[in-house]
């Protein structure tokens, strides 16, 4: 039986795929840092959380997430200065961009969204919408609808009732109330009858039904019941007012709050309850965030550890028939991957500093080599008869496998010669690719299970040697 031969292939194997996947990683981790993979992954998410580009918007300005943000890249500052020369160009306002959180505290964006929500009560933001939208369309009217004066009048009309209109949503909501903010807007699209039609459309619709809403709210829980606290008015006044502008945050809102009525009494532990629940929210997302970001990376270290395996020709194929026929090979690597775990009982950090790509290679190149495993493509140099061409990929008839480098052709001289030795090759750089996908932490473990097995058991070279 060859089982300790076995093993010592399989350990040698595995030390090889461990090396290739830290490379992998290290590659990978320098290509999220540059295009800023987590901290655009993680705004996505919470951008579906939040259903409102708006509402993203306002939390990422948000004093909690901005000071969790960190210091701009080069790459990013670059971008920056690229986009901002052509909005000058173009004369649009310059953006100062900062680089957004790659992690968000479950506590930190739960107070954040409870913030947002208040303001939105507060300020009255449906209201505010409307009105917003309300002097975007005065300003696509020609002046044959509407003349510059009449623009001028409707402006500081809309800044008057809007202040009065956000007052009444805030403080004294009632009928009477309603009706005087409803009827001076009413007489107003009466004597403009150009935009008529817009003012009942924009305005008064919005209005209504955000009004409607807000005294379905206070029939629902009576003044004198919701005065015991003032933060459960504005959470549930601030759900109507987000209700207007992402319903769908509104409606996973509310599912969050449901049952917090039932400790009206202990509004501490009511505000406690709600704010747990939108921190299992965040979390239950970010697990997904999470599984789905794996399955990215995996993708991305088979990619990047394939085409490794094809640059530098990592054969896992050509590599364990050469550690099975020369057992000096074998009982090298297998001596060195024992003094790797022996030395690291944890997988080693590689730092802050991440290498890029042409030093990893480097790097890569010198671990294989200290390995003593059979890699690499071997060049040697060819002159090119006449109509020959030298090609990386030789695609024509004539052309021959190589690089051309100062007026000669390096010819790669071991490579395969039929059919069959290159499928056995592409079968080997894939197994090689698909090695790193499985990432570094899942090799060494293996590894160090191998050393353990192997270590309990006597070396049948050494016995021999002994005897």
């Amino acid at each position: 039986m060859y089982l300790q031969e076995i093993l010592e292939v399989a350990i040698g194997l595995v030390f090889m795929w461990l090396v290739i996947s830290v490379a992998a990683m290290s590659v990978q981790e320098w290509i999220s840092n540059l295009l800023e993979w987590r901290s655009k992954d993680l705004q996505g998410a919470i951008g579906k959380m939040l259903a409102n580009p708006d509402l993203l918007k306002e939390f990422y300005n948000h004093q909690i997430i901005r000071g969790l943000s960190k210091d701009n890249s080069w790459w990013n500052n670059f971008t920056s200065w690229v986009g901002n020369l052509y909005r000058r160009l173009v004369k649009k306002p310059v953006i100062y961009s900062e680089l957004k959180p790659s992690y968000i505290p479950a506590s930190d964006f739960a107070l954040t969204v409870f913030d947002m929500v208040m303001q939105a009560g507060i300020e009255a933001s449906p209201i505010k919408q409307a009105f917003s939208d309300m002097r975007a369309e005065l300003d696509k009217l020609s002046l044959d609808r509407m003349n510059f004066e009449d623009k001028k009048e409707a402006e500081i009309f809309l800044d008057d009732m809007q202040e009065q209109a956000r007052r009444i949503a805030t403080t004294d909501i009632g009928l009477d109330s309603i009706d005087a903010i409803m009827a001076p807007i009413i007489r107003f699209a009466d004597d403009h009858p150009g935009i008529k039609d817009t003012v009942y459309a924009i305005l008064l619709n919005r209005l209504d039904k955000y009004y409607n809403a807000l005294l379905d709210e206070q029939g629902r829980y009576p003044i004198d019941e919701i005065a015991k606290d003032l933060n459960l008015k504005r959470l549930r006044i601030g759900l109507l007012a987000i209700e207007q502008t992402s319903p769908k945050l509104n409606q996973s809102l509310r599912s969050l709050f449901t049952g917090v009525e039932e400790y009206i009494d202990d509004k501490d532990k009511a505000l406690a309850v709600a704010r747990k629940n939108v921190e299992t929210w965040f979390d239950n997302s970010m697990t997904r965030l999470s599984g789905w970001y794996k399955r990215k990376a995996q993708l991305v270290a088979f990619i990047i550890g394939l085409l490794l395996a094809i640059l530098l020709n990592v054969d896992s194929i050509v590599v364990a028939t050469s550690l099975w026929r020369e057992p000096t090979l074998r009982q090298a690597i297998v001596a060195q991957a024992q003094s790797y775990v022996q030395q690291n009982q944890q997988l080693p950090s590689s730092g802050t500093e991440t290498l890029p790509p042409q030093k990893t290679v480097v790097e890569l190149q010198q671990e294989l080599s200290a390995l003593n495993i059979p890699f690499g493509w071997e060049t040697t140099v060819y002159f090119l008869q006449a109509g020959e061409t030298c090609q990386i990929i030789p695609l024509s008839k004539n052309a021959i496998w190589g690089i051309w480098s100062v007026n000669v052709c390096k010819r790669v001289t071991n490579a395969p010669t039929d059919s069959t030795g290159w499928l056995s090759k592409i079968i080997g750089i894939l197994i090689s690719g698909l090695a790193a996908a499985q990432g570094a932490p899942f090799w060494f473990d293996i590894l160090k299970k191998f050393v353990n097995v192997r270590s309990t058991g006597a070396n049948p070279a050494e016995v021999k040697a002994k005897g």
